[in-house]
């Protein structure tokens, strides 16, 4: 493990850097973290981001770096990187890591970069600190999608945000995010309380943007959306993805609650390089729809301890239909996830064996939108209109939040 100290000089702490640049009045306005890399793929990206920052503008931040074998094109820093888990999204301990760096070295704003960093265009970079040195306190990236491609995302995150949260932000749970001091510390704050028990926890920065009237925005990147990590079970990935945006619907409830207008309309990037394995799961409708069925009879009597007695009728309905008229409409399916984050809040049932009984609900929603979805452009409506169906039914949810038991003699 390297200590930290800095290679803007090679030999002086960040600390001291820090106040000579304090002093110098150069302190640098953005930090930069970079996950760890190798020596050869750091020196490519510095290289790179030296092309849209200048040095007296940006300090690199990168975990575990003995004294480089090559000359930085960019001021570099060290700084522990066991407290940050960079193989997939930003999670607690980056957040709290995040803030200690900026106050350490004195900078305005703080851009985290995940493990995908090499794919997203230096341009993208640039334009998420503009975003914040503009004024903005949160900028992630969106990324180009094929027809089947960031299902979790355009199934709960996207229309949930956009519904509860009034955020237009394609993917909320970031694997990059540019963010003010503000935003920072704000996130720091959060995440301190998590990160002591659970330094991988997940936490959501736009819902923490919109609950404290911060800004948000994204920023088109055209990258491919970056892949789960590899030795990850789907089953297990989905449970904490799930829990962690329900977690957080409880946590903010009060917010979302109050009456507010829908968020402005999105312009659909366009699509770009797109992740293969589309007509692999194509094929794989007939046995998802089988899945679904063995679900539904196994699955009873949990279902019915966390749904209403209507969405058990539709989920029966849709258990005989066939694989060709498998169809599960975006107001039905928008019911069923408000029903079973109020079923999560209301603790019906364990909460892991909730989030069990729900990922079959979920792959018969992948299952529908497969097969109605076969190409970019009826992805793109698809996605849209499923937002569109939460915002509707956002009623159905603060009522059966505010009284339960109606929905359930």
């Amino acid at each position: 493990m390297a200590s930290p100290s800095s290679i803007e000089g090679l030999g002086a702490s960040p600390q001291a850097a820090a106040e000579q640049r304090s002093q110098g009045g150069d302190s640098p306005r953005l930090l930069l973290c970079v996950p760890s890399l190798p020596d050869d793929v750091l020196s490519g990206l510095l290289a790179d981001l030296a092309t849209v920052f200048r040095r007296d503008e940006v300090l690199i931040a990168s975990p575990d770096i003995e004294e480089p074998e090559f000359t930085p094109a960019l001021p570099l820093t060290v700084f522990d990187g066991t407290r940050v888990r960079s193989d997939w999204v930003l999670t607690a301990g980056d957040y709290v890591a995040a803030n200690e760096l900026m106050q350490r070295h004195d900078a305005t704003q703080v851009l985290l970069l995940g493990a995908d960093v090499a794919a997203l265009p230096v341009r993208a970079i640039r334009e998420m600190a503009d975003r914040i040195a503009a004024g903005g306190d949160l900028a992630v990236p969106s990324y180009s999608l094929g027809a089947h491609d960031g299902l979790v995302a355009s199934a709960l995150l996207y229309p949930l945000t956009r519904a509860l949260f009034a955020a237009n932000i394609r993917f909320p749970l970031p694997m990059d995010a540019a963010m003010s001091r503000r935003m920072a510390e704000r996130m720091a704050s959060v995440a301190q309380r998590q990160a002591a028990s659970q330094a991988d926890a997940l936490l959501w920065p736009v819902a923490e943007s919109a609950a404290a009237g911060f800004s948000a925005r994204q920023v088109d990147s055209g990258a491919p959306i970056p892949s789960a990590p590899a030795a990850s079970d789907f089953n297990t990935l989905f449970v904490t993805v799930a829990g962690g945006i329900f977690a957080e619907i409880e946590a903010k409830a009060q917010f979302w609650q109050r009456s507010r207008g829908p968020a402005a309309a999105m312009r659909e990037p366009p699509a770009g390089q797109k992740n293969g394995g589309s007509g692999d799961i194509a094929e794989e409708l007939p046995g998802m729809v089988e899945a679904f069925r063995l679900a539904h009879r196994n699955l009873q009597e949990i279902w019915a301890l966390a749904l209403p007695p209507q969405s058990l009728l539709a989920l029966k309905k849709l258990s005989i239909a066939e694989p060709e008229a498998f169809t599960m409409g975006p107001a039905l399916w928008a019911r069923l996830v408000y029903d079973f984050a109020l079923a999560f809040h209301l603790r019906s049932l364990n909460r892991g064996h909730l989030l069990g009984a729900f990922t079959p609900v979920y792959l018969a929603w992948v299952a529908s939108t497969v097969r109605t979805v076969t190409d970019d452009a009826t992805a793109a409506a698809h996605r849209e209109e499923t937002a569109a169906a939460f915002e509707r039914e956002k009623p159905y949810l603060v009522a059966r939040w505010r009284w339960p038991d109606r929905f359930n003699p």
